[in-house]
């Protein structure tokens, strides 16, 4: 009975010790054969990872060098999750960070419980963020779970300043709209790569794997930052003011194509991204087209001026104001009858400008429009510009030619509007809009090549518009852009936006384009307002005293030569050239020595530009004939200025 038991307890011990032998042998070929892959993966994970770290991101700035994008140094949170065997000390910190960063204690403790040796909890926090953090109770620093890594961070200290046109850049530094998405390239350093491992100890080791190969470049735009406040000063309190639905404007420099300021309303502060819409952020200024109205009647202008299929004398019957095209009867907005050329821009006759269009060929009116740019990206670099719409003559109807005369049947862009005011400024010269000016790094400033130019229309016809366009401003519909001691050409414009049941009795597009000083040009650019609310809705009611407020700030900021409004020049003459006279002193100047206060300065040799400044500064009142550098000058160098404080110099271009 006993030998029994034995037997049995001695079978129990051989089957255990099987049972258990049996075990392990299986547990070790699953660890080794069956799982070996998966946990060599595992155990890779929890020893090593690799971060990157990203790289430098270069500065956005004004063309005065002020700040308008910078990367700063902030610090992000990162966590080593092994480090954490405390459960409760896991649950604390992760509730405790949650409450914090506003987010959910979910999302945090998901990451406090990864098998990675590395994890972040946070990327680039706010400074009183991070200082939050630090005064929690959690294990931070060398010997604890959680670290804090410096990492740069893009911020816009001008909040939304020029916000459409340097678009935004995201949490790790890729541009992802405006400027910042065209040139991502140029901007973004390379990031550093580096393998975190764990070592025997459980401490954790930062291995360079992967320098960066590229700097990070700044680069510099034309955008002059006062013009750019002015222009989002005026066009908020013209929003205010007026109830329209949105703005947008754009100052150049028409000698050389340069965006001094470009704007929209609505805007977005690109600091805070993520709570804008995307209304908010369109830049309407190149990526919206609009029937332009009324401004566009300096193209129909310049084109039958060039052409000499009209003079500027010419007078036209306006039919009291009202005329049929294509079956629909076209009305000016007061009943006009004889109106020369000029009259009828000074006074916006839509049934007078048909009649001028009348004088061109389809094709040549066409190849006109054309050639001011429209229906075409001008290649300015802002993603996402959008060409307008100038349909091919083979696709006219037979009241095209005539309404778009004064722009209906066309879409175009602000940009391009206020491109075609900067071609009729620059003595007809176009020369394609930029915004970007060059590239900085380490070994200095490299200037982008210049954009292409082309003549448009003849320099006399330009000039002779120009006055036109002066008087326009000085006594017909756009007198609400005038500016005591400054000359200012300009049109106004009130197109009626087209929409499902045709074109809308209520909703409007209200517009003023035009450039000053007139006898040398400094700044050109447009105003356009959608959808002004009440009946003060015509371009020359809102849109021309945004334009005036806008160069009040300009053309002093820009030091440009003041004058006394209208040159003494009659746009009506049709003699051949157009000029001013010579200026005939009432009194014989007297001599004065050379260099004394009294003198007048040499200006020959000089460009126009700064001849005016020079003569303005001495006292003088400049007329101006011609443009380029200056050949001759009346008062000579040297004598004095007559009691009217009036002089003429005559400038020509030279090859």
């Amino acid at each position: 009975m006993e030998q029994n038991r034995f037997r049995h307890r001695m079978w129990g011990v051989v089957l255990g010790v099987l049972a258990a032998a049996t075990y392990v042998g299986y547990t070790l070929y699953d660890l080794q054969y069956v799982r070996a892959a998966e946990l060599k993966q595992r155990a890779e994970r929890q020893q090593q990872d690799q971060v990157e770290i990203a790289g430098g991101r270069g500065a956005i700035l004004d063309r005065n060098g002020r700040e308008l994008a910078v990367s700063v140094e902030t610090e992000s949170l990162y966590v080593h999750p092994y480090r954490l065997t405390d459960d409760d000390v896991r649950r604390r910190a992760a509730r405790q960070i949650a409450e914090v960063l506003d987010v959910p204690t979910s999302k945090v403790a998901n990451k406090l419980k990864s098998d990675k040796p590395f994890v972040w909890i946070q990327r680039r926090l706010d400074p009183k963020v991070a200082e939050k953090i630090r005064e929690l109770d959690l294990p931070v620093g060398p010997a604890g779970a959680f670290h804090f890594k410096p990492e740069p961070k893009r911020v816009y200290p001008l909040g939304s300043t020029a916000a459409h046109v340097l678009g935004f850049a995201n949490i790790d530094q890729k541009g992802v709209e405006g400027i910042e998405l065209l040139f991502d390239d140029l901007l973004q350093g390379d990031p550093e790569t580096h393998l975190a491992l764990r070592d025997g100890a459980g401490g954790r080791v930062m291995q360079l794997i992967q320098a960066p190969t590229q700097q990070p470049e700044d680069l510099i735009l034309t955008l002059d930052v006062v013009l750019q406040h002015a222009v989002e000063r005026e066009l908020e309190r013209a929003m205010r003011e007026t109830g329209a639905r949105a703005a947008s404007a754009v100052l150049l420099d028409p000698t050389t194509g340069e965006v001094l300021a470009l704007a929209n309303r609505p805007t977005a502060n690109p600091n805070r991204y993520g709570k804008s819409t995307a209304t908010d952020r369109r830049n309407r200024a190149v990526v919206d087209s609009y029937e332009p109205g009324s401004t566009f009647k300096i193209v129909t202008a310049a084109a039958a001026l060039d052409q000499g299929t009209i003079r500027p004398g010419q007078r036209f019957d306006c039919e009291n104001g009202g005329m049929r095209t294509g079956g629909d009867l076209v009305r000016d907005h007061k009943k006009f009858g004889i109106l020369t050329v000029s009259e009828i821009l000074q006074n916006s006759s839509n049934v007078g400008v048909m009649k001028i269009s009348r004088t061109l060929e389809p094709e040549v009116f066409h190849d006109y429009v054309k050639r001011f740019g429209f229906g075409e990206r001008s290649g300015i670099e802002l993603p996402g510009e959008q060409r307008g719409i100038v349909h091919p003559v083979a696709n006219w109807s037979s009241r095209t030619g005539d309404t778009m005369a004064f722009g209906q049947e066309v879409g175009v862009t602000v940009l391009q509007m206020a491109s075609a005011f900067a071609t009729v400024a620059n003595d007809g010269v176009r020369v394609a809009p930029r915004i970007a000016l060059g590239r900085r790094d380490a070994d200095g400033f490299e200037r982008f090549p210049e954009p292409p130019n082309k003549q448009v229309i003849a320099p006399d016809i330009a000039r002779r518009l120009s006055h036109m366009l002066e008087l326009v401003v000085a006594d017909g519909t756009g007198h609400n852009a005038a500016i005591d001691g400054y000359s200012i050409a300009g049109k106004t414009g009130t197109a009626q936006i087209f929409g499902p049941g045709g074109y809308s009795k209520t909703d409007y597009m209200a517009s003023f384009g035009g450039f000053a000083p007139v006898h040398a040009p400094a700044i050109a650019g447009i105003v356009t307002l959608d959808t002004p609310e009440g009946e003060r809705h015509q371009g020359g009611q809102v849109a021309a005293p945004v334009f005036r407020r806008i160069l009040a700030t300009a053309l002093p900021h820009l030091r440009a030569a003041r004058d006394e409004g209208v040159l003494a020049v009659d746009p009506n003459r049709h003699d051949e050239p157009l000029r001013a006279n010579w200026v005939r002193q009432r009194t014989k100047p007297r001599k004065v020595p050379a260099g004394s206060a009294d003198s007048l300065p040499d200006v020959r040799g000089l460009p126009l530009r700064s001849a005016i400044a020079r003569l303005a500064a001495s006292g003088c009142r400049p007329e101006v004939i011609g443009s380029g550098t200056v050949t001759a000058q009346q008062p000579a160098p040297g004598d004095a200025l007559g009691p009217e404080g009036r002089c003429v110099v005559r400038a020509e271009r030279r090859s």
